[in-house]
């Protein structure tokens, strides 16, 4: 169902699969699809249902408990979920309950999770997250796997992991990220041969090859990578809207708060019932656009909580009450993330939920 106020989001659910597949291809391995933060603003649930039912794709990661949880009710038991960010001692119990992999990163969480399954008497498989040099979560790569074995014995390492912080900016740091997490996951498959690695995140997949056993795709299965190439990724996401007023002003007239727009001419002046409090940047306020019929138009004024102002002088009449794209294959999410002075990981997950989401089978 639409909006009442007429602005919805279109979630081409296709488009999602055939950039996952893309993804497939590049990386030459297995791919866990990361569907945190929602899907990136996208609905994690529709996307994971959808991939699970016309693909081979089992396994998805998410960042929190949470997230984890939610995918569970949505998904069932078929599904495998990898929580990739800290996980509270007091869920451990949801842990167990709904056989997620959580990521080990030091040898507090060990020890924590350790005592609780002695606790109950099981072992359980969990992940290992190495810092290669994204200085942020993980154990250094002196990690000594034996030593942690001994230490924790309720824990059973399934896969090993690390994060690459820059593999569209410096190939050269990249690539000694590569070469310190292969020499970690070849000292510890010493100790647990049977052992998974995962390590290339979405540019990665674009600029190397690939040589570990999954790949951790997340803006790329949305339609978006840096790459000098055309890969074939199509928005997943598009945001339409209509206009709720018209505005005929004279040349010298301001436009919204704090005056930050003034006619140059005679101007008409559309109404987008979209503002910031839907996730549209006020950063985007007289430098965003809007595309109605191949027509593109400025925003103009300041980004309201709950509206936009648009230049519609040179958008002919007969199409003042077509749907205005606000994002999609017109409007991409990487431009309007150039403009705002962001990237489009933000703009995404910016996107409110009083933005509805409709989904939809080419």
């Amino acid at each position: 169902m639409k909006n009442i106020r007429g602005t919805y989001a279109l979630i081409h659910l296709d488009r999602y699969l055939n950039n996952l597949s893309i993804a497939k291809r590049l990386s030459n391995s297995e791919i866990t699809p990361v569907i945190k933060a929602d899907g990136y603003g996208h609905g994690a649930v529709p996307l994971a249902r959808f991939t699970m039912a016309n693909s081979n794709i089992d396994t998805f990661c998410v960042a929190t408990i949470e997230e984890g949880i939610t995918l569970r009710k949505g998904l069932g038991n078929d599904a495998n979920i990898i929580i990739l960010g800290y996980v509270d001692e007091a869920y451990f119990d949801e842990v167990v309950k709904n056989n997620f992999l959580i990521n080990i990163y030091d040898d507090r969480v060990a020890g924590l999770f350790n005592k609780y399954l002695r606790y109950k008497g099981i072992t359980y498989p969990v992940s290992l997250k190495i810092d290669t040099g994204m200085n942020r979560l993980g154990y250094n790569c002196d990690f000594d796997i034996r030593r942690f074995m001994e230490s924790f014995k309720n824990l059973s390492p399934r896969l090993i992991m690390s994060h690459l912080s820059s593999p569209d900016s410096d190939i050269e740091y990249t690539n000694y990220q590569v070469k310190r997490f292969d020499k970690v996951v070849q000292r510890v498959k010493s100790a647990v041969p049977n052992i998974k690695s995962s390590l290339f995140n979405s540019p990665a997949l674009v600029y190397l090859k690939n040589s570990f056993d999954y790949s951790r795709p997340g803006i790329i299965s949305y339609g978006f990578v840096k790459s000098e190439i055309d890969l074939g990724l199509r928005p997943v996401m598009a945001i339409y809207s209509k206009f709720i007023h018209i505005k005929y002003l004279e040349k010298g007239e301001s436009i919204g708060y704090n005056r930050t727009y003034v006619t140059t001419r005679k101007t008409v002046m559309g109404v987008l019932p979209i503002g910031y409090a839907d996730g549209y940047k006020r950063s985007l306020s007289n430098k965003g656009y809007v595309y109605v019929k191949g027509y593109r138009c400025q925003v103009i004024g300041r980004v309201c909580m709950d509206m936009i102002m648009v230049d519609i002088t040179d958008l002919p009449e007969q199409l003042w009450d077509e749907e205005v794209e606000i994002l999609g294959d017109n409007v991409r999410a990487d431009d309007l993330a150039s403009l705002a002075g962001t990237i489009s990981y933000e703009i995404f997950t910016s996107i409110s939920p009083r933005i509805p989401r409709i989904y939809k089978e080419d």
